[in-house]
């Protein structure tokens, strides 16, 4: 073969290599445009769906996992799932660049979700009102919904509470929020969830299907269930995913933000230090008290006080595992007896505060239970603390 020859050859099959190159890239440019226009396709069905469902709520829980999306956590890395969050102003876009009625509707109550951003909510509603697309009343006065009555479902122990804020969206569709607050966890709001139902009718139910003698259901004023949300909202640092939280979670600051401000938070049940000191003085002195030596003993029990709820008269079972299964306490100048003690401290004084407060035998069991189960692991723990510092 000649030197002609081989550079024509050679000439050849670089052009088909660029050819064969410049398909594949067509090919994978193709697809991707096919997969994103699939991928779009079925989300529009998804918000058609939500949107044509029997009950605005449909809409209103989707647009809230959408923004959830667009959320940072708040501990960065925290859990097994790593996220990155969307851009707010790029989905925005992504929703405005080429709108329907379905992503119009979403964005409209994206733009409600957006408590406290006056700026970029107005330029979504300019949008809005720009695509004049026919809206259900419900979505396009969104903001008029009208909070009525809250409730607050309670346990004796005071491990935690249930708040239930019903309100009303134009047209007549009720809804019903549901927020538990965890108090033997900084009482932050750890679950929630909506209800397409009036706060009457979850009630009935409710309390239809509760035959917990200790459990209560009390009214609460509006302005104080906000107070109690808020306030555990703002410590739900670490978040357990339920089917609906945190998902759900900007729907719940929405509703919120439309109750009136002015309330009381949740205020932790601890006795004031006079009553505190005269019932750890009352134990020690009593009969299952007084086998303790006084020495560290007192302020061991004062930190175990402390702990969850921070009720002094109230020790529910969870509260007690939490105790025996956290950190163990140990520190060099408390001698590792009384720490090793903790466990039979608490068998005693529990019962002795449940006669206090009026707790039934029963709970008291339950509780005492718990420390039978936990103690040998919480001395085994202890112990080992206690080698790693020698």
């Amino acid at each position: 073969m000649s030197d002609a020859e081989r550079t024509v050859r050679a000439m050849s099959d670089g052009r088909r290599r660029r050819r064969a190159k410049e398909t594949r890239r067509n090919t994978r440019r193709t697809k991707a445009r096919e997969r994103k226009s699939r991928e779009e396709a079925r989300f529009a069905e998804v918000i058609r769906g939500a949107l044509n469902g029997a009950h605005p709520l449909d809409l209103l829980c989707l647009a809230s996992i959408v923004f959830r999306m667009t959320v940072p956590d708040r501990i960065p890395n925290w859990g097994s799932q790593k996220r990155e969050p969307i851009d707010m102003d790029y989905l925005i876009g992504s929703l405005t660049r080429d709108p329907s009625s379905e992503t119009i509707a979403l964005l409209a109550v994206l733009t409600e979700l957006m408590v406290g951003e006056k700026d970029r909510q107005d330029r979504c509603r300019r949008e809005i009102a720009a695509q004049n697309y026919p809206l259900p009343e419900s979505i396009s006065r969104l903001a008029q919904i009208r909070p009525y009555r809250a409730v607050r479902a309670t346990h004796v122990l005071g491990d935690a509470d249930e708040l239930l804020v019903g309100a009303e969206l134009v047209g007549g569709y009720e809804l019903t929020c549901v927020v538990h607050i965890n108090h033997n966890f900084l009482s932050e709001v750890d679950d929630a969830y909506f209800v397409p139902e009036s706060i009457d009718k979850v009630l009935v139910g409710a309390i239809e299907r509760n035959n917990d003698p200790d459990v209560s259901f009390v009214d609460m004023s509006l302005a104080d269930a906000r107070a109690w949300i808020d306030h555990g909202l703002k410590r739900a640092l670490f978040p357990i995913e339920s089917d609906s939280w945190p998902h759900c979670r900007p729907l719940v600051e929405w509703l919120a933000s439309n109750l009136p401000e002015g309330g009381v938070k949740f205020q932790t049940p601890e006795c004031d230090w006079a009553s505190l000191s005269k019932l750890v003085r009352s134990f020690f002195a009593s009969r299952s008290g007084a086998r303790f030596k006084l020495l560290y003993t007192e302020e061991l029990l004062q930190e175990l006080i402390e702990s969850g709820s921070g009720d002094p008269l109230r020790w529910s079972a969870a509260r007690i595992a939490r105790v025996l299964d956290g950190t163990p306490f140990y520190d060099e100048r408390v001698p590792l007896m009384s720490v090793l003690e903790i466990p039979e401290l608490l068998r005693a004084f529990v019962p002795f505060a449940h006669s206090q407060s009026g707790i039934r035998d029963e709970l008291t069991a339950k509780a005492l239970a718990v420390i039978d189960e936990k103690g040998p692991a919480y001395r085994r723990a202890v112990l080992e603390k206690a080698e790693y510092w020698e």
